[in-house]
């Protein structure tokens, strides 16, 4: 794949970076809703190929548009449940297609260089990004990027729940006179 939970890294990375332009749930619900065949492939079995439809870019568009929908549909309850997390989230239309689609395209590109079974141009058969990075990097790509999403949602959501600080404030053991002097209060 890589592992459904290493496509976090990017789509966070991406969602964190630029929250004011793309809807970070739609980034990442889109960017792992695309394994749900290959997770019930992997568990319960099936015939075909283990990636299937869903691994292409038809596939990826369709869910997009599908996760589009969703979040469209629900985006007042779930801006209060950001609101309330302190997160900061864009619900624009225009976020929530960006994030949808960013996310769900990301997914299939990152699974076309590690799997044979992958078609991204399907109906053509043929997989040109097959092994143009190898496994190790693929995952290492996605590991320090959710290591630097993780480090900048966490600053910028630290920085959001910090009291605000002005320079402008004196010291409260100081005030100022009319003339400008700082004088100390006993």
């Amino acid at each position: 794949m890589p592992l459904t939970p290493f496509h976090l890294g990017p789509a966070l990375l991406l969602g964190a970076l630029f929250e004011k332009r793309i809807n970070i749930i739609s980034i990442l619900l889109a960017s792992i809703i695309i394994d749900t065949r290959a997770f019930y492939c992997f568990f319960f079995g099936c015939t075909g190929k283990f990636h299937g439809p869903l691994h292409t870019l038809l596939g990826t568009t369709i869910i997009a548009l599908a996760v589009l929908l969703i979040i469209w549909n629900l985006k007042r309850h779930l801006k209060k449940i950001t609101d309330t997390l302190k997160i900061r989230n864009n619900y624009s239309l225009q976020s929530i297609i960006l994030g949808s689609f960013i996310g769900a395209w990301s997914h299939i590109i990152l699974d076309s260089f590690m799997h044979p079974d992958i078609m991204p141009l399907w109906p053509i058969e043929s997989n040109f990004l097959l092994g143009l990075i190898t496994n190790k990097t693929n995952y290492l790509i996605c590991t320090i990027a959710l290591a630097a999403g993780l480090t900048i949602f966490i600053y910028k959501l630290y920085k959001r729940l910090s009291p605000p600080y002005s320079k402008s404030i004196s010291p409260p053991y100081q005030r100022k006179t009319p003339s400008g002097f700082a004088i100390r209060s006993s």
